[in-house]
């Protein structure tokens, strides 16, 4: 138990210190409360711009221009663009596009647009420049501007319209040797002539110049029909059958038989005509002796002389001369004044064994029914 004595004592120590004790635990009590205060207002903002400046602030204030101020970066422009977001209770970032001039070509002048990035599209649309659906720009439209890039367009127009156009006949020649005797001889096989065609044409234009034409339709009103002209022309067979590669002026293989030096004439007949085989005529087909050279048997015939190449050939009719010997061999043309340039020439005629013409025949066959197709000639 406290005495009397002692408790007296404790109260006269309270009286003189309590009050001293009571103003410190107040004081430190507000202090707390400030700091607390103060703490929640604060906030971490970084400050940046396109420049690639760069700070970071602590700060309670809440004015952006007073924040750039604090960081150190350079004020805002009139023509700058802030972007300020909040990414989070205590931090905030401000960024400053800053704004610069693109030079821009157009329409016969170039202006200055001031701009803080975006597309070309985005830059042209700052200085109320519009584009055309033809108009071609420099840069692409969809590129990205950056400080220091210059733009350029170009107004594009077309022209479209519709002409009558002459189409002149087109000249084809065809060569064979058959003229060796008569070099510089031509001879008409088709006359030709012009056709009529409607073109539509587009004309292009960039600023008011013409740069290019393009075709965008055609429709034939007359068609044109080619000249076709038979010329001389050295080595090129009459007939248009194939066989064995030529090697040396003669078949590389599946040569039978040769006969030399033997008296051949020429002959034609109507389109048609067919031969005593039955074998539809055209260069091509030859008349033989069918008991020295039977039906169906191919032949490769030359000059002796390598001037004249009639090619290859198939036996397909017979003739008085051949049978009594008068011409070894008969040779068809398409025209009667082709079988006179040609009556008589001494010829060497190769004979090609069965199993070697097998491995041509469907090719020939498909060579006659074109050949017979192209004269018109109904079976």
């Amino acid at each position: 138990m406290i005495q009397p004595k002692t408790k007296e004592h404790i109260r006269r120590w309270l009286c003189r210190h309590m009050p001293k004790y009571l103003t410190l635990a107040g004081s430190l009590a507000v202090l707390a409360c400030v700091v607390g205060v103060t703490s929640s207002q604060l906030k971490v903002v970084t400050v940046s711009d396109s420049h690639g400046k760069r700070a970071t602030v602590v700060s309670a204030e809440r004015k952006v221009v007073d924040l750039i101020a604090q960081a150190g970066i350079t004020p805002s422009g009139r023509d700058d663009e802030l972007l300020v977001t909040e990414t989070s209770a205590t931090t905030n970032s401000i960024h400053i596009l800053r704004a610069y001039n693109v030079p821009v070509t157009a329409d016969g002048q170039t202006v200055s647009v001031v701009t803080t990035g975006g597309t070309v599209e985005d830059v042209l649309a700052d200085g109320g420049i519009q584009l055309g659906p033809d108009d071609e720009v420099e840069p692409a439209r969809g590129t990205e501007i950056e400080e220091g890039d210059t733009i350029t367009v170009r107004r594009v127009t077309y022209d479209t319209y519709t002409v009558e156009e002459t189409i002149p006949a087109e000249v084809v020649y065809q060569y064979t040797s058959l003229f060796y005797r008569q070099k510089n001889y031509e001879q008409v096989m088709q006359q030709g002539s012009d056709g009529l065609d409607l073109v539509t044409y587009q004309d292009k234009y960039v600023d008011g110049q013409w740069v290019s034409k393009a075709e965008l339709n055609r429709v034939t009103q007359v068609g044109m029909v080619q000249n076709i002209i038979k010329a001389y022309g050295e080595g090129v067979p009459v007939s248009s059958f194939v066989g064995p590669e030529i090697v040396d002026g003669q078949p590389a293989e599946g040569v039978t038989q040769v006969f030399t030096s033997q008296r051949s004439t020429g002959y034609s007949a109507s389109q048609t005509a067919k031969g005593a085989s039955g074998r539809r005529l055209s260069y091509g087909t030859v008349a033989v002796n069918p008991s020295i050279i039977p039906y169906g048997t191919l032949l490769y015939i030359t000059s002796d002389d390598g001037r004249f190449i009639y090619g290859y050939a198939y036996a397909a009719d017979t003739g008085t001369a051949m049978m009594t010997g008068h011409a070894f061999i008969d040779l068809y043309y398409e025209t009667y004044d082709e079988s006179c340039k040609n009556a008589v020439i001494p010829v060497t005629v190769y004979v090609i064994s069965d199993e070697v013409a097998d491995q041509y025949k469907e090719q020939n066959d498909a060579i006659l029914e074109a050949n017979i197709a192209a004269r018109g000639i109904g079976e």
